[in-house]
């Protein structure tokens, strides 16, 4: 599957056809990057994104010179030139032999169907840790093998455990655990911050939803009453298995937390 979809793509500040994309994107095994989606010609909690994007940056020690606004009106060319249904834009950032090379581009997404958000997804336990969860650098070989996992295993997602047994992300998704009518949430200093992440903390102060910020073992997975993923394609995603066990998709939190989010888009749309 081709890294570009659409018509057009952006290279630095020159708007291209997607059939060149294959010849000049060369990317090294580690590089910076950014996933938004873009919904009725808008782009959802851009200012997040580009936030996230600019801190990756810092943590990279990489000085691009490039600013907020040009990223902004880079990304509303590579929109405004393809066709204007849903779908995911990435930034991808390095540096070669040329200098520094900056695509914007629509990028292949899957959507959770209707039936996964009613009944959930199976998940799989996987031994493996970011070298830097903070900052958004593409793990070429992390992602190759997260991949190949739910392949194999025919999963929807993998969860990452760390060396010490705790769970703290999905190789595409944060993870939110429920007990008792609280969410629990690994600490932010495990794992990547996401922006859907970070709307529903938003969302569960807003609501007076108690939400933790707690380390999850794998071996204790069996205290907690229900679990969900996160993410720009996943929103809010109830997961029914993790491994063997099994968990009730039903909590009333799970879906009031996916009427919030949902709100919170329509609310995002209507501002834009």
């Amino acid at each position: 599957m081709s890294e570009c979809v659409r018509e057009y793509f952006l290279l630095n500040d020159q708007l291209l056809p997607a059939g060149l994309f294959g010849s000049l994107f060369k990317p090294p095994a580690n590089y910076v990057y950014e996933v938004f989606r873009a919904t009725c010609g808008v782009a959802l909690f851009l200012e997040d994104h580009l936030e996230r994007f600019f801190r990756t940056v810092t943590l990279a020690g990489t000085d691009t010179g490039i600013t907020d606004s040009m990223l902004k009106s880079g990304i509303y060319k590579v929109i405004g030139n393809n066709a204007p249904d849903d779908g995911n834009l990435k930034i991808s950032l390095y540096t070669d032999h040329s200098g520094q090379q900056l695509f914007i581009y629509y990028t292949p997404h899957v959507y959770p169907t209707a039936e996964e958000f009613r009944h959930g997804v199976s998940t799989e336990l996987f031994f493996a840790e970011r070298n830097n969860p903070n900052a958004k650098v593409m793990d070429t070989r992390l992602r190759e093998e997260a991949d190949l996992m739910k392949r194999e295993h025919v999963v929807y997602e993998v969860l990452l455990v760390d060396r010490d047994g705790f769970i703290t992300e999905g190789s595409r998704s944060n993870v939110f655990f429920i007990k008792d009518g609280y969410l629990i949430t690994p600490p932010s200093g495990m794992v990547l911050e996401g922006i859907t992440r970070k709307q529903i903390i938003q969302l569960a102060a807003e609501n007076d939803i108690p939400l933790k910020e707690e380390k999850v073992h794998y071996q204790n997975l069996n205290y907690f009453d229900g679990l969900f993923i996160s993410g720009t394609s996943r929103r809010v995603l109830p997961v029914r298995r993790v491994n063997e066990l099994e968990f009730r998709v039903t909590d009333p939190l799970i879906a009031k937390l996916q009427r919030l989010f949902e709100q919170k888009v329509i609310d995002y749309l209507q501002k834009s």
